[in-house]
């Protein structure tokens, strides 16, 4: 950082920040989308605020997701207002609060776009996805996987101890006990509840003082009120990002983009008019530009690159 840039005034970057967090949301329209150019455009001050918000946009969307990351993610609230006001000034802060938030257990994290596998001491195997962090911690008693954020796949394995002791996969929102099984579990970033699909075996899930069995072939979704009834997975799509790959089924632009967002750094983001456009077809998920560009040419749509960062899907 140059002399020049450290002098920007704190209330721009504020501004900045406050400016980026808004579109970060995902409901901004035409009009607040033209503010947001005329602010930026303003004087050179807020045109250098508004890169410093970006570049620092991207450095956090490449944390393992952890409480930095977790509060981009949450809905619009107080608590994400107060981010706005200090985030960008107090990046060495954030990066603090991150280092030293911490949960007992080993812990292990992939970044933005990486897919990271990984075998556990009693042979249980992982794939994390995208922005993925968590803690394992294995007792005499049980076999605990934390999931912080992000979406991993467990294949499990039986207990080399004497005593089996059962595997657990624990989201904020309750937890899933692996029943000589293949499943994978999600809770992303700015999600209000976790998911489980089940590939092989069964799976109970608990979530408050209500418990479901998932067997194969089935997927769950629970949350704060608890677990919803098992219902038929669709084995192409669930499991697509196993292999790489997004399938989309007469889905929602914006539910495309905002999948596609999680694997790339950054800001990306679907214009309102666009958003309900229906999209079929299989993206590389790992390979976010060429999905990109496979919706441009396969789609009335143009992929508008205001800088590296900020990217918007929008119509042709």
């Amino acid at each position: 950082m140059n002399a020049r840039e450290s002098a920007i005034d704190p209330a721009i970057l504020r501004e900045a920040a406050d400016w980026l967090m808004r579109l970060h949301a995902g409901d901004a329209g035409p009009a607040e989308w033209a503010a947001v150019e005329r602010w930026r455009t303003a004087s050179p001050a807020h045109g250098q605020a508004w890169q410093r918000a970006e570049a620092l946009l991207g450095d956090l969307r490449q944390l393992p997701s952890g409480p930095v990351r977790a509060a981009l993610e949450r809905p619009n609230g107080r608590r994400r207002h107060l981010l706005r006001l200090a985030w960008v000034p107090a990046l060495p802060a954030g990066w603090l609060a991150w280092r030293h938030f911490s949960v007992a257990g080993e812990r292990w994290q992939s970044a933005t776009g990486e897919q990271r596998p990984l075998t556990l001491a009693d042979g249980t195997r992982l794939l994390l996805n995208t922005a993925t962090e968590i803690a394992v911690r294995f007792t005499a008693e049980t076999r605990l996987i934390r999931l912080l954020a992000g979406e991993i796949l467990v294949t499990s394995a039986p207990d080399p101890l004497p005593r089996p002791r059962p595997l657990i996969v624990a989201t904020a929102d309750g937890t899933a006990r692996a029943i000589g099984t293949r499943f994978s579990v999600r809770r992303a970033g700015g999600e209000e509840n976790s998911r489980v699909a089940v590939f092989e075996g069964a799976v109970e899930v608990a979530a408050g003082s209500i418990r479901r069995r998932v067997d194969r072939g089935q997927r769950i979704v629970f949350g704060p009120a608890g677990p919803g009834g098992p219902e038929a997975a669709d084995g192409a799509v669930d499991d697509a990002w196993i292999n790489g790959m997004i399938v989309a089924r007469r889905m929602r632009l914006a539910e495309l983009v905002a999948e596609l967002d999680r694997y790339r750094p950054g800001l990306l983001r679907c214009h309102p008019a666009v958003a309900d456009l229906r999209v079929s077809g299989t993206f590389p998920a790992l390979e976010p530009q060429r999905s990109l560009d496979l919706l441009a040419a396969s789609f009335p749509l143009r992929i508008d690159y205001r800088t590296r960062y900020w990217v918007t899907v929008a119509p042709a």
